[in-house]
């Protein structure tokens, strides 16, 4: 089943005419799909910043499991999505997670390439076409291997950032960024992890 997965985010990463070169946002090739439009630039490996990211539109899908198994079948519910609705892929693949343990609530999405593209509601089967809101949110720049230990590693250095000043406060749950498909060897794999925030009360 993971290979079969692989092979398909191949042939998203051609569907969305990825070619290695460097998107809007993406000036040193990161990712392997146009980002969607508006998004800020990627963040550096290691550095720690807030991004305020736009309006957007995406496809969502939700399961119960580890990191490895919801991945697998969140991807399949969402690629017959966007097959069937002649939607590109972008980069990244988002997912949030209610559990940070990575074994409860996982929401994946394919984020739209422009707000206004299709439309809002019911998808194919159980995916739905949300409108999300404007938002901010503090993110550090990853490289390497993704997995649980990986994720909780960089939560930590957000929760550390935002103890040590007072501007900002956590506002929702965590969620990973994924901007390369399995073609891009593992240590060169480009990440987001991200914490929803919003300007304390002054």
């Amino acid at each position: 089943m993971k290979v079969i997965a692989a092979i398909c985010a191949v042939g998203l990463l051609v569907l969305a005419g990825g070619t290695g070169m460097a998107a809007e946002g993406d000036k040193e090739g990161k990712a392997d799909a146009p980002l969607p439009q508006g998004w800020p630039k990627l963040t550096d490996v290691g550095k720690i910043e807030v991004k305020a990211y736009p309006a957007y539109r995406t496809a969502v899908a939700e399961a119960k499991g580890s990191f490895e198994k919801a991945d697998t079948m969140l991807f399949w519910q969402l690629f017959a999505h966007i097959q069937a609705n002649r939607v590109e892929m972008t980069a990244p693949v988002i997912n949030t997670y209610d559990d940070e343990d990575g074994k409860s609530e996982i929401e994946m999405e394919f984020v739209y390439r422009q707000p206004d593209q299709g439309k809002a509601g019911p998808g194919l089967g159980k995916v739905v076409v949300e409108n999300r809101e404007a938002e901010d949110f503090l993110t550090l720049g990853y490289r390497g291997g993704m997995n649980e230990k990986a994720f909780q590693a960089g939560l930590e250095k957000l929760r550390a950032w935002l103890k040590e000043q007072s501007t900002w406060k956590e506002a929702g749950q965590p969620r990973r960024l994924g901007y390369n498909g399995p073609m891009t060897p593992v240590e060169k794999r480009y990440w987001e992890i991200q914490i929803p925030v919003v300007k304390e009360q002054q």
